[in-house]
């Protein structure tokens, strides 16, 4: 009993707010301001164009010759940070693509010098990679972005080569030390 009771109130609820939003809506499309009380004369407005219902698109070839005139102003539609990126874009470095494995797929920074060894007409440099793995190189083999240009007796000197989209390449030159001085 209590349940019917209960829906019969919201029932009742229900149907008295939509009879207000009904009867709120329908006032105000039916209101109209009153005239003056001074008025004698009655001048005829212009007609208006009947309002559009909610909902109802309008079809693009209406817009055709909408055009934005800056003059001398920014575009409010173009996203400022877009456009100056494009102005660093000469500057960026080109992708590489995937890198392959081992230490050909191995970035300058990212291997670590572990030791020397000095034999009799040739040097060898001992790195660790990012797999935890050692690797050993001579002068002029390559890495990912970069190679050996020289083996001391303590250090390894590396050439780090970075291509732009200007095209020009960029070296660079990287000292990895046995011990820090």
């Amino acid at each position: 009993m209590r349940y019917l009771h209960r829906c019969l109130i919201f029932l009742a609820i229900g149907t008295c707010i939509a009879a207000a939003v009904r009867g709120q809506t329908s006032a105000a499309r039916a209101t109209r301001p009153a005239p003056k009380a001074g008025r004698t004369t009655q001048t005829a407005k212009p007609a208006l164009k009947p309002e559009r219902e909610p909902g109802v698109l309008v079809p693009p070839s209406l817009y055709r010759e909408a055009r934005y005139q800056p003059s001398y102003r920014r575009d409010p539609f173009l996203n400022p940070l877009a456009s100056a990126k494009k102005e660093k874009a000469d500057d960026e470095e080109v992708p590489r693509g995937p890198a392959p494995p081992g230490i050909a797929g191995m970035r300058v920074a990212e291997v670590k010098l572990k030791g020397v060894s000095v034999g009799e007409d040739s040097r060898t440099a001992v790195f660790e990679g990012t797999d935890k793995r050692v690797y050993f190189l001579r002068t002029g083999d390559r890495l990912y972005d970069g190679y050996v240009k020289s083996i001391g007796t303590d250090s390894v000197v590396l050439v780090r080569e970075s291509l732009l989209r200007s095209g020009k390449t960029l070296t660079q030159e990287v000292t990895k030390h046995l011990r820090t001085p």
